[in-house]
């Protein structure tokens, strides 16, 4: 990793998600570039005295990181639409990874629709990391959720890009086609034959999507569950809690709506704990699984 982007708002809730990413820079001896995003539209006059007052702040949060932790720290002003802005830094800044904090509405998965997080997580080609808890210590416990996909394989192995000293716990979510129609005594057999069939079919599944990776998750950790994958994934954390939650997103067109699920888009609009949102393609898999064979 060279660098990580950073978006805050400088807020309370700015300064948590900046104090992971510094951990996470310090860690990975990476670079960091401190985001702030102006709306446009102020007279001249007003905007410069606005710029200048934020870039003062955004520049003394900078020097005390590279005081403090002896960091690449670079600020930057950004003047526009915050998603747009935010999409367009990435790309100027060569950042290999984006850390984003959360805004918290529990329970109200609608009002997340829309909001600077779930626009650049729809569009964004690299790893989307949504800061919810402080934290200074690097993640000793994860959890990734997976469809067997290419995306969800290239969580894995941004997870341990991040955190390498972390235990990856890997869940499958699985679901018995007919299980409301196959009830009753005389059915109970068939039932039983297709939900040992489904799970097998489960474990070849997680046996083929961890090829080559076996070495990143123990045998204990590989879990699955007939359950619906939401379900799924806050009963296992309930069960056993995690530092950060980590999934693939599905490759579609820019700011296609169909880029984030229902699944993806509860879990981001109330996150259970820090959470790592992982786009297809992004050469993490290619860069490390040479070390992994």
């Amino acid at each position: 990793m060279t660098r990580i982007l950073v978006a805050t708002d400088m807020s309370e809730q700015g300064d948590v998600t900046l104090r992971r990413a510094a951990t996470l820079a310090r860690e990975m001896k990476a670079g960091l570039t401190l985001l702030h995003v102006m709306q446009g539209g102020l007279p001249d006059d007003l905007h410069a005295v606005f710029e200048k007052t934020l870039m003062t702040r955004l520049e003394a949060k900078a020097a005390s990181l590279r005081a403090r932790l002896q960091l690449d720290v670079t600020a930057r002003i950004g003047v526009g639409t915050d998603w747009a802005v935010i999409l367009d830094r990435i790309e100027e800044e060569g950042a290999d990874l984006l850390v984003m904090g959360a805004h918290r509405h529990p329970g109200l998965i609608d009002l997340f629709r829309g909001t600077t997080v779930e626009r650049v997580a729809k569009a964004c080609g690299i790893p989307l990391l949504v800061v919810r808890d402080a934290g200074d210590r690097p993640y000793r416990s994860v959890l990734v959720a997976t469809d067997f996909s290419l995306a969800a394989r290239e969580a894995v192995t941004a997870v341990h890009w991040l955190a390498p000293g972390a235990r990856i716990r890997v869940l499958h979510a699985f679901a018995v086609p007919f299980r409301q129609v196959l009830r009753g005594t005389a059915r109970r057999a068939v039932m039983q034959g297709e939900r040992r069939r489904v799970r097998d079919a489960a474990e070849t599944g997680m046996a083929t999507f961890l090829g080559g990776l076996e070495g990143l998750v123990d045998e204990s950790d590989r879990v699955l569950a007939e359950d619906t994958p939401s379900a799924a994934i806050r009963g296992q954390l309930d069960r056993a809690p995690a530092d950060l939650l980590a999934f693939g997103t599905h490759s579609r067109p820019r700011l296609s709506e169909a880029l984030l699920g229902s699944v993806a888009r509860g879990l981001m609009s109330d996150p259970p704990c820090d959470v790592l949102a992982v786009p297809p393609s992004t050469g993490i898999t290619r860069t490390l699984e040479g070390g992994f064979r």
